[in-house]
């Protein structure tokens, strides 16, 4: 073998060695993730590592993680919480930002560190600080869960539940956001608008009938009945005001709001202090439809 022919094999040898080691340092043992949700506007995002079990003791609590510790549910860099608009986690205010997750754990309450440092290590433990929001909680149980995971759970309206799950531990976290439409309608407004309105969809032949929207001012809401309806989801449903003429369409389920259709409004006309008809928007100027006062 050749001197240039020994030293290229020597070469490829040692990459052949290295590789091994490269992939293993690119690989880590808790992989990150992130789980988001928007609540009637507000986005909530948590980003997290997420260690599994791997054979240790599923009870993790007491042992893997010790009581007392201040631990970031999650490994390596801390778990971080983010909102856009205006929080409320377990009735506690929290600040649109960006926040690293604490719990200290022990065994029947547990305390929820969030800190404004949102860039934190795991370790050492984050010292104590005066803007730090700190509240108790109380952790349950559950199926055995693997790998440490948050979801969001009975997401309606303007509220729902972060949920924690790792060994057969969890936590559950009660979220309020602030609304982002004001439901209330008074009196004054609702009083030009209410009545029965005869709807045609923009192009219709006139041999098809028209359908009846019906709008009342009930509990200090604009609610409105559709018949016969052209969707299910309207054939009750509350106008939700953005000026004196202009509402969105919300969609109302066993009485109770489910959802505002951002993409679909009613816009009404007056004479005589009176509405004498709405169209009916698309988000994309498109008029569907037009309602006159019956």
């Amino acid at each position: 073998m050749t001197a240039p022919t020994a030293r290229l094999c020597g070469v490829c040898l040692t990459l052949l060695l290295l590789v091994p080691s490269v992939l293993t340092a690119q690989m880590r043992a808790s992989e990150r993730g992130a789980v988001s949700q928007t609540i009637d506007g507000t986005t909530i995002t948590i980003d997290y590592s997420r260690p599994q079990i791997r054979g240790r003791d599923s009870t993790i609590f007491g042992s893997f993680v010790h009581w007392g510790e201040i631990w970031t549910p999650g490994a390596n860099f801390a778990t971080t919480l983010e909102n856009n608009r205006p929080l409320k986690i377990d009735g506690h205010p929290v600040a649109p930002g960006k926040y690293s997750l604490w719990l200290v754990v022990q065994p029947d309450e547990w305390t929820m560190v969030i800190d404004p440092r949102s860039h934190l290590y795991h370790w050492p433990e984050p010292d104590s600080t005066a803007d730090q929001l700190r509240f108790k909680v109380r952790p349950g149980t559950g199926p055995l869960t693997e790998m440490l995971t948050f979801t969001f759970q009975d997401v309606r309206g303007d509220e729902g539940t972060l949920l924690l799950r790792w060994g057969t531990v969890q936590v559950t976290f009660h979220l309020e956001v602030e609304p982002k439409h004001a439901l209330a309608v008074a009196e004054a407004t609702a009083r030009p608008l209410v009545g029965t309105y005869l709807f045609r969809w923009e192009g219709a032949p006139d041999s098809v009938p028209p359908s009846r929207v019906t709008l009342a001012h009930e509990n200090g809401m604009l609610m409105g009945r559709w018949t016969p309806t052209p969707f299910p989801d309207v054939a009750t449903f509350q106008l939700v005001r953005v000026t004196d003429d202009w509402f969105l369409v919300g969609s109302v389920i066993d009485g109770e709001l489910v959802d505002v259709m951002d993409e679909w409004s009613f816009e009404f006309a007056h004479k005589d202090g009176q509405a004498v008809k709405f169209e009916v928007w698309s988000d994309n100027d498109h008029l569907d439809g037009t309602a006159t006062r019956e």
